[in-house]
Formats: structure tokens, sequence, C-alpha cells
């Protein structure tokens, strides 16, 4: 069997490069192990455990430039709703107009996957269940009807399913400003019909348009020690032997430091320019990624970054 060209560095491969669609693709495995906490964490596991332990109901917006962790933070509360066996929807509202994203929810709530095991019933179908089902009929019948959005009974069923279902947990991914405000005004109609145990949450790169939402959780970069945690992390998940190596190897701290520095802190930017740079390490046979090492190599170019259009956080 041939060897990874990274067992130079004793590792299987590449720990920093992922597919497209990165978390959405299925790579959830470990993201919890792979996450690196910060302050902002802490205030979504308190959210978190109101919903769950206090029944309360909360909204809230995970706000943060493209590839600061939103997604991985939602894709977090989906994985601890599933270990508290609560009921979780998680959908990307990215691109989809508002007709297609509201069928979608209705859709999702609809089916048992979306119910926790202990809110699974026998062979008689709840009311709430047998409304939703009829509102999406309905909803769905005719073809695409924006107006449909801002009918009473479809934030009515969305509402009672969250409430039948609770502790719940409805997750908005990539959900911008330029979505349909019929599809705002519905969620402001959802919450307002909750009554416990349901918690909301939206993210987005922006909170324009969204001041309705009292309660926001805005991520930042990371920062010098944040960022070599990340680094060490996803080394030792591809390390290919047990004895001791520097948690960084082949990475100075330094050369993490100048990476970290130079895409200004941004998590999904910094793990792309490390793949980069590692690649560049394997092809050159450098025995240690410094930050000299780094300087001389164009990651600034790389197909796979923008460096030069990247805002400060």
């Amino acid at each position: 069997m041939r060897k990874s060209p990274y067992h130079k560095y004793a590792l299987l491969d590449n720990p920093f490069r992922f597919e497209a669609g990165g978390f959405e693709a299925g790579q959830r495995e470990g993201l919890n192990l792979l996450n690196v906490k910060q302050e902002e964490d802490y205030e979504l596991e308190d959210a978190f455990f109101d919903t769950l332990e206090k029944n309360r109901k909360t909204i809230l917006q995970i706000l943060g430039q493209e590839g600061a962790g939103k997604t991985e933070r939602l894709l977090l509360l989906v994985e601890r709703a599933k270990e508290e066996a609560a009921s979780c929807c998680y959908l990307n509202a990215g691109g989809k107009g508002g007709f297609v994203l509201v069928a979608e929810i209705l859709d999702a709530l609809s089916k048992p996957k979306f119910r926790s095991k202990r809110k699974r019933f026998g062979i008689f179908t709840p009311g709430w269940l047998r409304e939703l089902r009829g509102v999406r009929r309905w909803f769905l019948a005719d073809g695409e009807d924006e107006r449909k959005i801002g009918e009473g009974r479809v934030s009515a069923a969305i509402a009672g399913a969250l409430n039948e279902s609770s502790p719940s947990f409805l997750l908005l991914d990539d959900f911008e400003a330029g979505i349909d405000l019929r599809v705002v005004r519905l969620l402001q109609a959802v919450f307002e019909k909750v009554v416990r145990g349901v918690l909301i949450a939206i993210a987005a790169e922006s909170g324009h348009g969204q001041s309705w939402i009292a309660k926001k959780v805005e991520l930042r970069g990371f920062n010098e020690r944040e960022a070599e945690l990340c680094v060490a992390k996803r080394l030792l998940a591809e390390r290919t032997v047990s004895e001791k190596l520097d948690p960084l190897y082949p990475f100075t701290p330094a050369a993490v430091r100048k990476v970290n520095e130079s895409v200004r802190g941004n998590p999904k930017r910094l793990l792309e320019a490390l793949a980069v740079i590692l690649d560049a390490g394997v092809a050159r046979r450098a025995e240690i990624i410094d930050e000299e090492f780094v300087l001389r190599t164009n990651f600034y170019n790389s197909s796979s970054l923008n460096l030069n259009t990247h805002k400060p956080l």
C-alpha cells in the first residue's frame, strides 16, 4: 500500500482540506471534538439549556461573516439536541425563495425524523400533526402562491408542531436580509404563538432587517491561542503515530500566528490557507513549516482563497 504523501509529517491526510459543501455534505463526525470554544459558544449553550431544562422560548440570531463558523454552531446544536433526545429541524435557507423555504419547514416538521424518540406516538395521529399536514397540502396546492405565507393558519401550524414536540429547535442557516419579508413576518408570528420549550435560531452574515430579534450572538475571529488550538485539534485527528510530537508539528507557533493574522482570524480562511501551505510543505519536502516558509508560500493567490476581498472581522 502506498503511503500517504502526508506521512512525512505523521499524518494520514491533509486535516485542513474539506469537500465542497463542508459540514452539510455529511462531514459532521466529531464536530464537537474539533470545535474551538469561544465566549459565544457559552451563550449558545445557555440558550440551549434554557430551552431544554427551563422550558423557555427563545429566538436568536447567530451573526458573522462568511467562514466565521455559523453553520458549525447550528450543527453543534443539532448534535446536542440529538444527544438530549430533543426535537430538531435544521434547514439551509440559502438561495431559496420564501415559498420554497416555508414549504420545506412544513415538510420537515411533519416527518418522524423531526420528533424526538420520546415524542413518538402509536397508531393514532395527533390533531396538531393532522393540521400540519393539512396546511402543507393546502400550501402546495395550485403552485407557488407567496400570499399564502402570511396566512395565520401557516404560523399556527408551525407553532403547534414546535409546541407539541417541545423541547424543540428550529434552526435556519444562511438566512439573509434579502429573503422574502413575508417569511420574516411568519417567523415573528410563530415565535409569538409558541408557548414554551422552543428555540428558533437564525444564522446570517448581517442582522440588517432583523431588529425584532433582541438576542444576537456575534461570532468573532480566532485570537492567537484559539488559532493554535484549532490547528492542534485538526492535526491530532489525522496523526498516524502515538509517540509524542509537538501538537502543531510540522507548523511552528509563529507560522500559525502569521497565517491567522493574514486571514484576519477567519476560521474557514485559516483552514483553507493551511491546507495550501501544508501541500506546499509536502511538495518541497520541508522539514518544518515556519514563518519564513509561510511567507515564501504564495497562498494568497491560491484558487481556493480570496483573501484580497476578505473583509475585516
